[in-house]
């Protein structure tokens, strides 16, 4: 029995155990054999009774005696480290995409502190990118001054012409070259924010295995809400390298994942309030180590085995 097991404990789902230690709790009498298990692969909730080699001589009734502990299904016990979420499935049925380390009505519950992390499949990120469609876009700005100020001077270093002669179009040229800088600084910048955005987004990806304080798609959409988002920053920024360097110090695996600066994520976010030059500046660390954390995801080794990995067995799972 080397699978990851649930087990129901009133309205309460407990796991995921490995297969010796539900033998360990069934021997112990903290698993009866009317609790209700269950384990990747099974249609449904089953008995512990109806699990094979879960109790040696495979009794039709089991009868605990007066001085055994009471069983999961009727009480709030916990095994040691168990980390308990709110099952909202029946015990008779279990949904059909529920996987080891997902709980009904979430994307991600989170898995058990200690050991190693599950695999994640995160895209990488790019500092460069960001980086240069950042300055790409003041650089851009930066000519669109230029070149109008430099129509400016061509118009009035001109004088005014006699009547009915042509107009005077020596300060035109610069000024349509400034509004096509300023067409390319508008889609540097977006572009920048775009790539800033997604970041952020995989960022709490590579966290959703290990119970952070809010989703992925949460963590970006808020950002979005007028008002809203002046509080939402401090949640979703400012509180990313807070859950980050509390999550990858919880897992073996993760010792040498690189850590984020919870004094450079506040500074942005007051920057971005109260002084906005600050912010520009801060940005690119902030971003440097954002990036930095991603692609330590992005390139971490699968541990799990091959066949586990993609069909979503036992051994590992596979979060894509």
């Amino acid at each position: 029995m080397s699978a990851n097991w649930f087990v129901l404990s009133g309205d309460q789902q407990l796991g995921p155990y490995t297969g010796e230690q539900l033998v360990q709790f069934a021997q112990e009498g903290r698993v009866a054999a009317e609790s209700m298990v269950w384990a990747e692969g099974m249609a449904e909730w089953v008995t512990a009774s109806q699990v094979p080699g879960l109790f040696p001589e495979a009794p039709a009734a089991v009868v605990a005696p007066a001085a055994a502990k009471p069983a999961l299904s009727t009480s709030n016990w916990a095994p040691p480290g168990a980390r308990p979420a709110t099952a909202t499935a029946t015990a008779t049925a279990a949904p059909a995409s529920f996987s080891p380390y997902t709980t009904p009505g979430s994307s991600l519950a989170p898995a058990p502190a200690g050991g190693n992390y599950p695999f994640l499949s995160i895209k990488p990120a790019s500092f460069s990118l960001w980086m240069w469609t950042f300055i790409g876009g003041f650089l851009s700005l930066g000519l669109v001054i230029a070149f109008f100020a430099l129509g400016i001077s061509s118009s009035s270093s001109s004088g005014s012409t006699a009547p009915g002669s042509p107009p005077n179009m020596d300060g035109v040229a610069p000024v349509l070259i400034a509004i096509c800088f300023y067409g390319l600084a508008i889609i540097c910048f977006t572009l920048s924010s775009v790539f800033l955005l997604m970041n952020f987004y995989r960022a709490w990806s590579c966290l959703r295995a290990g119970a952070p304080r809010t989703t992925p798609g949460q963590a970006v959409g808020m950002l979005f809400i007028p008002f809203y988002n002046l509080y939402w920053m401090f949640v979703a920024i400012a509180g990313l390298p807070k859950d980050w360097n509390r999550i990858v110090a919880s897992y073996d695996d993760l010792q040498t994942a690189p850590r984020m600066s919870e004094s450079t994520f506040l500074m942005y976010c007051i920057g971005s309030l109260v002084f906005p030059p600050l912010a520009m500046i801060v940005i690119f660390p902030m971003m440097s180590q954002m990036c930095a954390g991603i692609n330590f995801f992005a390139y971490r080794r699968n541990t799990t085995s091959p066949g586990a990995a993609s069909t979503g067995g036992f051994g590992g799972i596979k979060f894509g």
